[in-house]
């Protein structure tokens, strides 16, 4: 458990002191929230603003983006390098994988909290009130799932660039399709039947449950759904890594 720490410190340490991850991780969805919000004020009812809407979209759009970090952080050539050392250390194969996941999930946790934070401050989004932990906690379940996927993708294709694009192009779709950056339920019965295909989706709609409904019972079980995939993907993980890969 000592070496396990010591890694994680290593890990936390490489993600905490690159000012662009802190950057792109608080900024982008903070920033897409405040424009999208400004550019459709006005749109929206009184009950749930533009700001409302794009604030919780744009935190599980960055939520999920998250992958792209976990598998920066995972496969970069600097941390490669440091991969290769612990492949030759004798310590068991989860040490060198779990200490990312565990890493990635805390920064990006951090970070979106920050950038939560930062919205209600700057746009006055009030996330529910009293649901916000609530929203909160669904949102850690959104970046668990993320950087558990991100690190078995990793682990099959095994080049950084390649699940980069991968991600990234499947986190943008996906959203695009659960109406992340603009309501799809207005543009006919098959764009909503489609919209409902994507998980980013079954997120929003518990998200919006939980704040403006006060529906507890969804958030939960898409909570512990997203828990239980990534959990499988830890799994996953665990039986392909291959130290011989980094070597």
């Amino acid at each position: 458990m000592y070496e396990f720490n010591c890694i994680l410190k290593t890990d936390l340490k490489n993600l905490y002191t690159n000012p662009m991850w802190w950057a792109g991780t608080i900024g982008l969805p903070l920033l897409l929230a405040l424009v999208m919000g400004f550019i459709t004020k006005g749109t929206y009812g009184g009950v749930v603003t533009s700001f409302d809407y794009y604030a919780i979209t744009m935190m599980i759009f960055g939520a999920l983006n998250n992958a792209t970090l976990a598998a920066n952080s995972f496969m970069e050539t600097r941390i490669v390098k440091a991969n290769m050392r612990l492949c030759n250390a004798p310590v068991p194969d989860s040490y060198i994988f779990m200490p990312k996941i565990a890493a990635s999930f805390l920064f990006g946790a951090v970070c979106h909290t920050i950038a939560g934070a930062m919205l209600f401050f700057i746009a006055r989004v009030s996330f529910g009130g009293k649901a916000v932990i609530y929203l909160w906690l669904l949102l850690l379940c959104v970046e668990f799932f993320a950087v558990c996927f991100s690190i078995m993708l990793c682990c099959i294709l095994k080049h950084e660039e390649t699940v980069n694009m991968i991600l990234s192009t499947a986190v943008a779709i996906l959203c695009l399709l659960g109406g992340s950056f603009f309501p799809l339920k207005g543009l006919g019965r098959t764009v909503s039947l489609i919209s409902n295909l994507s998980p980013v989706t079954w997120i929003s709609n518990a998200a919006f449950r939980a704040v403006y409904d006060g529906n507890m019972l969804t958030l939960g079980v898409t909570g512990v759904s997203l828990c239980l995939v990534g959990g499988l993907c830890i799994v996953f993980t665990a039986r392909l890594f291959n130290r011989e890969d980094y070597l």
